[in-house]
């Protein structure tokens, strides 16, 4: 029973020894060289925050340099410290026998270290002090803020400027952002350490940053400076993807502008083109020339144009190329641009004739044949209406085609009665045909003739007027 005793209290002794408990902060430090004070050894801040402490260090022993180290406990270990002497860090000191020497202690806590007190234990020579930290908020599941600012030589802002963010030996970027019109970037990051790669087109690239992002709040990287390159050019496109009908030819607008220092001649050329395509640059839309290169004074910019023509007789579908500027460095500056051709939908009107005599109190019917001539697919609930002028009469059949597909074609009737006083005269008939995907129409004419009646009494009262004339002179001749 005693020996279980005796056990029980030398594994309390050896605990008392061993764990760096808080109470150790009551042990004294007499009798040794380096005696350290702290008129506050405890602090209260929020997570993330800086804590200062001021020690006076008097010296009982020799003079030689005596280093300075910080025994760290749990939470406490992922703080970092510094010891100032006024602004500059260090880390061994001399005090002559005898005397004493002020010096500050910084400590910054992590801002994801959780609520509760927290504690180190300072050595200098073979002195030491505790001192406490009470973390009354913390910030631990937030998200930290990056900034930072591109800039040139000038320290004018680099817009567009694309910063990578890789977090230790990943391969996969945690992000990529470019830097807006003032050069700046603001984003949010998890809790960690991250390398920032910086570069933009036309500049050679930052070396990597390292920075340190804390839960909840900003880190501020600073102004990043970008070198400009010799000859180097800034390309943007008005849009990178075109669709366009069969047998049109997409244009692409782009603007070239020489960022190097120097002025340039600039290559053009294009690669990937699916077989028998072509491209051709060029200075306006509607010219008909291409251009194999371009000079450009530095700084300046130019609006170019790139026409694409495809094969004759593509198919529809969706089709890619990459668009190259060279620069007289050798740096091609690539661009994937992408064309979607799509079928047209086209709607044709034919008939035997465009104009049609009939007389007074007649009738005309002509066929009209409608063709889908297209090729983006059927054409749905087609449906003819005809203009006519005001009294006459218009009939279709049929009135509806349910669907025409790419190359079928339909007849209709169209019969027209001119009203019965209508003037003998040439009269304008439209016929607009609708579908659900696209709508035409065509113009007629149709002549109004007197009927044959009308034609032969008219004759006979020429005739008789004729006579009458001719009796009259006669009978005037005598007398």
């Amino acid at each position: 029973m005693k020996q279980i005793k005796y056990s029980i209290l030398i594994i309390l002794f050896l605990l008392t020894v061993i764990l760096p408990l808080p109470a150790a902060a009551e042990e004294s430090s007499e009798g040794r060289d380096i005696q350290i004070q702290c008129p506050f050894p405890g602090i209260v801040l929020e997570a993330g925050e800086n804590a200062e402490f001021a020690l006076t260090l008097t010296n009982n022993g020799d003079a030689s340099p005596k280093k300075l180290w910080v025994e760290t406990f749990g939470e406490s270990s992922d703080w970092e410290y510094q010891f100032l002497n006024g602004e500059t860090e260090i880390t061994r000191i001399s005090i002559p026998k005898g005397s004493s020497q002020d010096i500050r202690f910084i400590v910054k806590t992590s801002s994801d270290t959780p609520v509760g007190e927290g504690y180190v234990k300072v050595h200098i020579g073979n002195g030491y002090c505790w001192l406490y930290i009470e973390i009354s908020e913390t910030h631990a599941g937030e998200r930290g803020i990056l900034k930072l600012t591109t800039v040139n030589e000038l320290g004018e802002a680099i817009k567009g400027a694309t910063v990578t963010v890789m977090q230790g030996k990943d391969t996969e970027p945690v992000m990529a952002i470019k830097t807006s019109n003032d050069g700046k970037i603001r984003s949010e990051l998890p809790h960690g350490e991250y390398t920032l790669h910086i570069n933009k087109e036309g500049y050679h690239s930052a070396l990597p940053v390292a920075v340190k992002v804390s839960s909840g709040l900003e880190t501020d990287a600073g102004n990043i400076m970008l070198e400009k390159m010799n000859n180097a050019v800034e390309i943007s496109y008005k849009t990178l993807s075109i669709t366009t009908s069969i047998g049109k030819n997409p244009v692409f607008e782009m603007k070239l502008k020489n960022i190097g220092r120097a002025d340039s001649t600039f290559t053009l050329h294009s690669k990937g083109l699916p077989e028998n395509w072509y491209t051709r640059f060029k200075e306006a839309e509607d010219s008909a020339e291409s251009m194999s290169e371009i000079f450009i004074y530095a700084g300046e910019e130019k609006t170019l144009y790139l026409e694409v023509i495809p094969s004759y007789g593509e198919e529809t579908g969706d089709y890619n190329f990459t668009s190259v500027v060279t620069s007289q460095s050798g740096d091609d500056y690539d661009e994937e641009l992408d064309i979607t051709l799509r079928g047209e939908y086209i709607l044709k009107v034919y008939t035997d004739k465009y104009r049609y005599e009939l007389g007074k109190g007649d009738k005309v019917t002509f066929d009209v044949r409608l063709k889908n001539t297209g090729s983006a697919g059927s054409l749905t609930n087609i449906k003819p209406e005809i203009s006519a002028p005001e009294g006459w009469k218009a009939t279709i059949s049929p009135k509806t085609i349910a669907s025409l597909e790419p190359g079928e074609s339909n007849t209709i009737s169209v019969t027209l009665i001119p009203p019965s006083s209508i003037a003998a005269s040439e009269y304008k008939i439209s016929l607009k045909v609708k579908s659900d995907q696209v709508e035409t129409s065509d113009d007629f004419r149709v002549v109004v003739k007197e009927s044959s009646i009308v034609t032969i009494l008219g004759l006979l009262m020429l005739v008789v007027v004729g006579g009458g004339v001719w009796y009259a002179f006669r009978k005037h001749q005598r007398r």
